[in-house]
C-alpha cells in the first residue's frame, strides 16, 4: 500500500503539468475562437513616426480634435497620430452572438511598462485565471494556484489576450477597405469612428477615444447582423500597482533581470 501511494505521489508532479498545459491549450482556444470568428488575427503593429495632417488642441473639457473632418482619405493618418498610454488598466467585456444566443466574456487587464495581464472572470465575476506576455513570453495560471504554463507568444499578442481588436492595423488596411469614418460621442466621451470591411464579407468598426487613445468600442458585423461586440470602460491612467505583475511562482515580470531568466 505504501508503495502504491508513492507511486501515485510520484505521477501527481505529471499529471498536474498535463493539466496545467491542457488549461494553458484551452484558453488559448477561446481567444483564437474569439477572434477567428470574425476573421483573421492581426498582429500590432508600429505605428509611423511623424505628425498626421490633422490639427490637436488640449482643453479644460478634454482632448478635442480641431479643424479636422474626419473621412475615409485621413482617418488612417489620424489614427496613426495617436498613441496608447503606457501604463493603464480597464475592464473589457466581449459578447459573442450566435443563432440567436449569446456569452459575455468578463475580463481586466493591467499595461505597464510594455507588459500585459489580462484577469478573466467567471459567471459569477470573480477571478478565474490569469494570461500574461512579457516580450515573446506567454504566462498562464489558475487564480490560487502555485503551478504556471510558460511558453512562447507566437503569433499571440497581448491585445489578442485580451480579445481586443487591434485598431492600429488600421494604419496598414488597404484604403479601398474603409468603409467609413468620422467623429462620435460614445458614452459623452469624443472618438473617431473607423470601418473596415473584410475579405471574409465580415465588418468591423472601431471607436477610438480622443481622450486616452484607446480603443473603447468594437463591433463586428456580417450581412447587418451584430457577431461580437467588445467594449472597453472603467479606464484608468493610473499605473497599475507592481502585485498584478507577480508570478505564482514568485517572479515578478517587472524585473528584467528575473523575468528574462
Amino acid at each position: 500500500m505504501e508503495e502504491k501511494t508513492q507511486a501515485q505521489k510520484e505521477k501527481s508532479p505529471k499529471r498536474k503539468h498535463a493539466g496545467l498545459i491542457v488549461f494553458a491549450c484551452a484558453v488559448l482556444l477561446v481567444i483564437i475562437l474569439a477572434v477567428c470568428l470574425t476573421g483573421k488575427p492581426r498582429h500590432a503593429i508600429t505605428l509611423p513616426t511623424g505628425s498626421a495632417d490633422v490639427s490637436a488642441e488640449k482643453e479644460q473639457a478634454g482632448y478635442q480634435l480641431k479643424d479636422t473632418n474626419i473621412t475615409v482619405d485621413n482617418v488612417q493618418q489620424v489614427i496613426a497620430s495617436m498613441k496608447r498610454p503606457s501604463s493603464y488598466s480597464a475592464s473589457v467585456t466581449n459578447t459573442l452572438y450566435w443563432s440567436g444566443s449569446w456569452q459575455k466574456i468578463n475580463a481586466t487587464t493591467y499595461v505597464r511598462d510594455g507588459i500585459s495581464v489580462t484577469e478573466y472572470k467567471n459567471a459569477q465575476g470573480t477571478a478565474d485565471h490569469y494570461i500574461a506576455i512579457r516580450d515573446n513570453l506567454y504566462y498562464a495560471w489558475r487564480n490560487g494556484s502555485t503551478a504556471q504554463y510558460t511558453a512562447s507568444t507566437g503569433s499571440i499578442s497581448a491585445d489578442d489576450t485580451s480579445m481586443i481588436p487591434t485598431y492600429e492595423t488600421v494604419v496598414s488596411a488597404d484604403k479601398q477597405s474603409i468603409a467609413a469614418a468620422g467623429e462620435r460621442t460614445v458614452n459623452g466621451e469624443s472618438c473617431i469612428y473607423v470601418t473596415v470591411q473584410a475579405d471574409n464579407g465580415y465588418s468591423l468598426t472601431y471607436w477610438v477615444s480622443t481622450v486616452s487613445g484607446l480603443l473603447i468600442q468594437a463591433d463586428y458585423t456580417k450581412e447587418g447582423d451584430l457577431v461580437r461586440s467588445v467594449v472597453l470602460d472603467n479606464i484608468q491612467s493610473k499605473e497599475p500597482d507592481d502585485a498584478w505583475f507577480q508570478l505564482p511562482d514568485g517572479t515578478n515580470l517587472l524585473e528584467k533581470e528575473t523575468a528574462n531568466g
